[in-house]
Parts: structure tokens; C-alpha cells; sequence
């Protein structure tokens, strides 16, 4: 996909709405920032789109992401004041365009997801997405499942120069017995609410029908979700993945990234990249 930047004079004039400063070079390799255990390597740590690596500095209370284009060292800093359902937002400290990011972080420090998104592109621009789990796992194989826990996501728009957030709730049940080897992982995604940039909620969203899937190793496979059902579905559609981690699998943390009209404004598209980490609420032996 051909991605057209915004004009900068164009983001000069975003820079004054929403504070973010256009500073520095127009890039920067951000390749050396990249601290231990946050590089993907597609088994207990997996990234899609062009981010490949992310770290979470408690410390700091920053963000580190690597591989995306003129966030500058890749160094995401708080937006004070500004949270999504409770979630902090982030931004890029510097660089030539606007990036906003989320880290969710579970119970274990090693469980985590990430999302990051510009608004300074036609056509979504760059992104990035992350999930983790903690590996070396020792899922059950005679039990039934069930998770409970909340998204965050990033909005953006297709046409550029503007962003918001969206929150929702995900359930996850999952089937360890059967079918072998794999199981069976149902998910339900609903209370959907959509923000604008400064956090305030504009409107609800529908619920996302998500299709059966199954793990491999303890990764969840990307199934898809969408706005609707089946052929007849007219709203945003596209997938969810995952991973367990915790102990003995007692989280899942994963993604969702889906595109199409705005449910909001039919005339609008948008793109949602979202990021959870839900909790083990029961489980169940025969």
C-alpha cells in the first residue's frame, strides 16, 4: 500500500490543536533502542505491521517502540490528563509525525499488549500492534475456561488529520479438552464506546461477531471479527489474535485490528487497532 503523508505545514496546524510538537529531523533510526525481551520473535512475543519491537520502562513511565517511521528514537512519553476506560495514552516525544500509543500490562509483568497508530497519513499510515505472554506455559487439557477483562484502542481516520480512542469489554471462553491438542476459544466483544482525541466519549459502537478459533503452543490464531453478521455485515471488519500467559495460561493478551465505515457516520472510514489483557475468571474440570 502507497501511504500519502499528510503536508507538514498541514500537521504544523494539527501540532497547535492537540500540542504535539514537530520538532527534530524528518526520521531517525531508532535500531539501538532496543531493550532485552522486547524484540518480537513470533513465539512468546508477536508483532503485526511494521513496529517490531516494544518496551514498556516503568521507571520512566515510557513507552519504546522500534521500526516506526519519524517517531524520531521511538520514545513514547504520557499525554497528561488524557486515559482511555483508565488506560494511560502515550505519544512520540519527537519526530516528524504524530504517533499515539497504548501499553496494557496483566497482572504479570511479562504479559503484555501494545498498539501504536498515526494520524498523519491518508490511508492509516504506519502501525503497529504487540501481544505477549510469558512462555513455557502448562495449559490445561481437561478443562473449560472462561476470561473476562476490557480493550483499549486507538481510532484512526482514512483520511488523515484526526484521530480518537474506543474501549470495549471481551469475553473469551475456552475449550482445553477439545478439540485435541488445539481446543476451541469463543470470543464476545461488546459495550463498545468510541472517544474523540481528548478522551470524551461521542457515541457507541456495535458489538463485534467473532469467529471460532484455536491455539497452536499457546499462540492464539488471528480469526476475524467484524461489525455485523456473515455476507449481510456493512460495518468494520478484520481480525483478532492472542497469546496465554500467567500462570498455567490465568491471562490472554492480544489485539484487535478491524477497518471499514465509521458506525457512527457511514460517509467515514476508520480504522481500530485495540489492545487487552483479560483475566481467568473460572475454570472448570469435568
Amino acid at each position: 500500500m502507497i501511504r500519502q503523508a499528510l503536508p507538514f505545514v498541514a500537521l504544523l496546524g494539527l501540532a497547535a490543536c492537540d500540542g504535539a510538537a514537530i520538532t527534530g529531523p524528518a526520521g531517525g533510526d531508532d535500531s539501538s533502542n532496543t531493550p532485552s525481551g522486547g524484540v518480537c520473535d513470533g513465539t512468546t512475543i508477536v508483532c503485526m505491521d511494521e513496529a517490531n519491537s516494544f518496551t514498556y520502562d516503568a521507571t520512566k513511565d515510557e513507552i519504546h517502540i522500534n521500526n516506526l517511521p519519524f517517531d524520531l528514537d521511538g520514545t513514547y512519553q504520557k499525554v497528561d490528563g488524557l486515559t482511555v476506560d483508565g488506560q494511560q495514552v502515550y505519544r512520540n516525544a519527537d519526530g516528524a509525525r504524530n504517533y499515539y500509543a497504548l501499553y496494557v500490562q496483566g497482572s504479570n509483568p511479562l504479559t503484555a499488549a501494545s498498539v501504536a497508530a498515526t494520524d498523519s497519513y491518508i490511508d492509516y499510515g504506519y502501525s503497529g500492534t504487540m501481544f505477549r505472554g510469558t512462555g513455557d506455559i502448562d495449559l490445561p487439557t481437561d478443562a473449560q475456561a472462561t476470561y473476562e477483562g476490557t480493550y483499549q484502542g486507538i481510532r484512526i481516520y482514512e483520511t488523515g488529520g484526526a484521530h480518537g480512542f474506543s474501549s470495549g469489554t471481551v469475553k473469551m471462553v475456552v475449550d482445553f479438552e477439545d478439540f485435541d491438542n488445539t481446543g476451541l476459544i469463543s470470543t464476545s466483544i461488546g459495550n463498545r464506546v468510541a472517544y474523540d482525541a481528548s478522551g470524551a466519549a461521542i457515541g457507541t459502537l456495535p458489538g463485534l461477531v467473532v469467529g471460532d478459533t484455536q491455539h497452536s503452543d499457546g499462540v492464539i490464531q488471528a480469526t476475524p471479527i467484524s461489525e455485523g453478521y456473515g455476507d449481510t455485515a456493512t460495518g468494520a471488519s478484520g481480525t483478532l489474535a492472542g497469546i496465554f500467559g500467567g500462570e498455567n495460561g490465568d491471562q490472554v493478551a492480544g489485539v484487535l485490528v478491524l477497518e471499514g465505515p465509521d458506525a457512527l457516520d457511514a460517509d467515514v472510514r476508520v480504522r481500530e487497532t485495540g489492545a487487552f489483557v483479560i483475566d481467568q475468571v473460572s475454570l472448570i474440570r469435568p
